[in-house]
């Protein structure tokens, strides 16, 4: 059995790990390099539209016969998804629509919504899936595995456990590999409200005795010590004291976060106010069975901002939800909302005209790139316009070091990979003591056990 890492490596996200077991040939994960794509493209006016972009600046892997554009054939037998984050699947918009995707049915669901509620330019080539006037269309061949127990993919068999992330849908895997057990944790957090299934996966993968152990990093070398339980409260405190508009900024796809937004809004006397994006996320995700508010809740509303088109998600939502508000409206019920607000929205703040005593939380990672650091900066300017203050609540999907620590040496494998952390080396001081020999891929090195 061997391993080859592709990406990953060196960098937070960008998974893809290659498994070669006798005949069978599967990634784990294949997800978008967003630092590496940051040091040649700048969106939205200079970015990859091809494959062959992503394969000249070296981000995506030479894999001859992978990528559509290639004629040549292939012998991989499909991609696993950990979970839905774009930087462990987005990627797979280049390859060749007949390999197949395994993942779990919300995963599925969350890719497909989110793909629908993107605008990706006039061609739907690369799209995974597609929302249109004339209907939706799915281009990838999804194979779906049950949340937890044995499953088989591409001719290799393991048992996925659902673990606790900031997005639903994720799993860590358990292979049977012909060395022995092999563990992926895929990311995942031990403060979040699902933290028991994380603890469940950890007793599972230590009862495998694995011989291999491919762990995460994000948090290694600094860590928030918070939960989502402290967010919620946090979050109430600022809201009982604002005799404003309460304005958040978070994520699309955590529904945890929107779930606490919702719960903070309606103990307050409030009405939370969602994006488009999130009402058809929420919708979708309802369907598939997970448990969040109604978008048609009375406690809920859908802003829409100004806008000259539709995209088609847009038609659907105008055509299912009626409880829908623009600025105006919001500008006369301010003491009355919890709105969701992202930066790209703040364009709305000229028509909404937050009064004194309004207030914005952001509740979603903190900037750690020099680009998220303008945009913050030109954030804090338009609040300053305002006279709103800044506040900031959030809890990471990410293990923090002693969970990590405290995991490997649970599981106690012989070979530890770390992997999606900045800070290898720091990684594998802080865990020099432990009996598992700690290994730091070299990015495209095959690696066999």
């Amino acid at each position: 059995m061997s391993l080859t890492f592709y990406g990953g490596v060196n960098e937070i996200g960008g998974n893809k790990i290659l498994i070669e077991d006798q005949s069978s040939r599967i990634f784990l994960d294949f997800g978008k390099n967003y630092s590496k794509e940051n040091d040649f493209f700048d969106f939205p006016l200079l970015q990859p539209r091809q494959e062959k972009h992503l394969l000249a600046t070296g981000i995506l892997p030479n894999l001859p016969g992978f990528y559509k554009q290639d004629g040549g054939s292939q012998n991989v037998q499909g991609i696993l998804l950990s979970h839905p984050h774009g930087d462990h699947w987005d990627y797979i918009r280049y390859v060749k629509d007949n390999i197949p995707i395994g993942c779990s049915l919300v995963c599925k669901e969350v890719i497909i919504a989110r793909e629908r509620s993107s605008k990706l330019g006039p061609s739907s080539e690369y799209y995974v899936s597609h929302l249109t006037s004339k209907g939706p269309t799915t281009y990838k061949t999804f194979e779906v595995f049950p949340d937890k127990g044995p499953s088989t993919f591409g001719g290799l068999s393991f048992d996925a456990y659902e673990v606790d992330h900031s997005i639903p849908g994720c799993s860590g895997f358990i292979f049977h590999t012909s060395s022995g057990s092999l563990v992926y944790t895929g990311d995942l957090r031990f403060s979040g409200p699902r933290a028991n299934l994380s603890m469940e996966f950890m007793e599972a993968a230590k009862a495998s005795d694995p011989m291999g152990l491919i762990i995460e990093g994000t948090n290694i070398a600094e860590a928030n010590i918070s939960s989502e339980v402290e967010v919620r409260d946090k979050t109430n405190s600022i809201v009982q004291n604002a005799p404003g508009i309460v304005m958040v900024g978070c994520s699309v796809a955590d529904l945890d976060r929107l779930q606490t937004l919702f719960d903070v809004a309606k103990a307050n006397g409030r009405t939370i106010a969602i994006t488009m994006k999130q009402a058809f996320m929420i919708h979708s995700l309802r369907v598939a069975g997970q448990p969040i508010f109604d978008v048609g809740d009375k406690n809920a509303v859908i802003f829409q901002k100004e806008k000259m088109v539709l995209q088609p998600f847009e038609k659907q939502m105008e055509g299912r939800y009626s409880n829908r508000i623009d600025s105006s409206y919001v500008n006369s019920h301010q003491s009355n909302l919890l709105l969701i607000l992202g930066f790209y929205e703040f364009n709305e703040l000229v028509g909404i005209e937050p009064i004194p005593g309004s207030v914005y939380l952001l509740s979603q990672s903190e900037p750690f790139n020099e680009e998220m650091e303008l945009q913050f900066a030109k954030l804090k300017n338009w609040l300053s316009i305002y006279g709103v203050p800044l506040y900031q609540a959030h809890s990471s999907g990410h293990a923090k070091p002693q969970e990590l620590r405290k995991f490997i040496s649970e599981v106690s494998p012989k070979n530890v990979f770390l992997i999606h952390t900045e800070q290898p080396e720091l990684y594998r001081t802080y865990i020099s003591d432990l009996k598992a020999r700690a290994v730091l891929p070299v990015e495209g090195h095959k690696l066999t056990l």
